[in-house]
């Protein structure tokens, strides 16, 4: 691992430490693991002057991909994950809320759907039958008119009501943004001596689909959201996505074996009806810190190969606790380069610290800061060299 103390540093407040403060349509759903918009907000805005293409090879919710159409360019949200390609393509075209309200409005939730004994003991936990029935007629709906964007944003609106921790959700207390097993949440309703009552779903994704439309979408936003990309594709062999094709990378690999994307999304794997599909996936979830370098090194060689010569990728990587010892990721990861990609060589330019107290895992749960995730946005700047002759 190459010394980096003559790399230039800097860190400091680069974004502000206050919550919701950009477009309420980033805080339709949340997601474990994603960072603020406030992050691929200003790397886009001080790398990009003119319209461009935006990657994000672990694409997550989409934050990257929805920030990057806020400001104007195209974008390609790629994620093995299909439930993460779900989140992010159901805000790439918007309707009006007046469609919208009308769609809702159309849905017909008072059929009584019963569920399948393995979805009743899953699922009768968190749910009071009646709002369970809901569900099951909603999620039919939904995967009949999958390709309908009304559909889909009400369906993505419906899965951030999932479960949670207030009368807006449509469970008994529980946990908003990870989907824990029903042993504990049976345990945890006889700890609080709960049980769940009937929500009305609707009047629910009602009220949450006005909050997060509360402000317009600039003018430029649909334009560039129709020429996004969603795939869902290995990060170290990103066959679709041409070589040289790519004006900025901005993204957030899985930090070894922190957080499992699978079980945290079990319930909104079950509502999309991906389960199947994301039993059979491979998620990137390293054991030790050889195999995470190795990992990292094969995809930094493929955002070298996709980036155009010139341009930057930003991989925000932050902090872990690994067997008693705090790694600075950035570092690890500037130990890999420079490396030769087609077209030029992958170097570091500059690492970017942000000081503010954030952390990717929420302090509760049993999951204490410091210990998993990270506990600041340390962000690695490499850009793509035309090789010397």
């Amino acid at each position: 691992m190459q010394a980096i103390n003559s790399l230039p540093v800097h860190s400091g407040e680069l974004w502000t430490a206050r919550q919701r403060q950009m477009h309420p349509i980033h805080y339709t759903i949340s997601y474990r693991g994603s960072f603020k918009p406030e992050l691929p907000d200003f790397f886009i805005n001080r790398y990009l002057k003119v319209p461009g293409v935006v990657l994000d090879p672990f694409g997550g919710r989409g934050t990257t991909t929805l920030q990057a159409n806020l400001l104007g360019h195209r974008a390609v949200h790629n994620d093995l994950n299909p439930v993460s390609v779900f989140l992010a393509r159901s805000r790439q075209n918007v309707p009006a809320m007046k469609i919208l309200e009308k769609r809702l409005d159309a849905l017909q939730l008072d059929r009584r759907m019963k569920p399948t004994p393995e979805e009743k003991e899953r699922l009768s936990p968190f749910f009071h039958p009646r709002t369970l029935s809901e569900i099951l007629c909603l999620k039919s709906e939904l995967l009949d008119n999958m390709e309908d964007p009304a559909m889909r944003y009400i369906g993505v609106t419906a899965l951030s009501r999932l479960h949670g921790h207030s009368d807006g959700f449509f469970s008994v207390y529980s946990f908003p943004q990870i989907s824990i097993m029903p042993g504990a949440q049976r345990k945890n309703n006889a700890r609080l001596g709960q049980k769940p009552e009937y929500r009305s779903i609707r009047e629910r994704i009602l009220r949450k689909m006005k909050r997060d439309l509360s402000l317009p979408l600039p003018g430029v936003f649909n334009e560039a959201a129709r020429g996004n990309r969603y795939i869902s594709e290995n990060s170290q062999d990103l066959k679709t996505v041409r070589t040289s094709s790519v004006d900025l990378i901005v993204t957030s690999p899985p930090f070894l074996d922190k957080v499992d994307y699978i079980s945290d999304n079990w319930m909104r794997s079950w509502f999309l009806g991906l389960e199947s599909a994301t039993s059979s996936i491979e998620l990137s979830v390293m054991n030790s810190l050889s195999e995470w370098e190795d990992f990292m090194r094969a995809t930094l060689f493929e955002m070298g190969r996709v980036l155009r010569p010139g341009a930057r990728a930003v991989v925000e990587v932050g902090e872990v606790k690994s067997r008693s010892v705090l790694l600075n990721l950035e570092q690890v990861l500037a130990g890999l380069l420079p490396i030769r990609v087609p077209g030029g060589e992958l170097a570091v330019e500059e690492i970017l610290i942000n000081e503010q107290k954030f952390t990717k895992l929420s302090n509760c749960w049993d999951v204490k800061n410091n210990e998993k995730g990270t506990n600041t946005n340390r962000c690695l700047i490499v850009r793509k060299n035309l090789r010397k002759a």
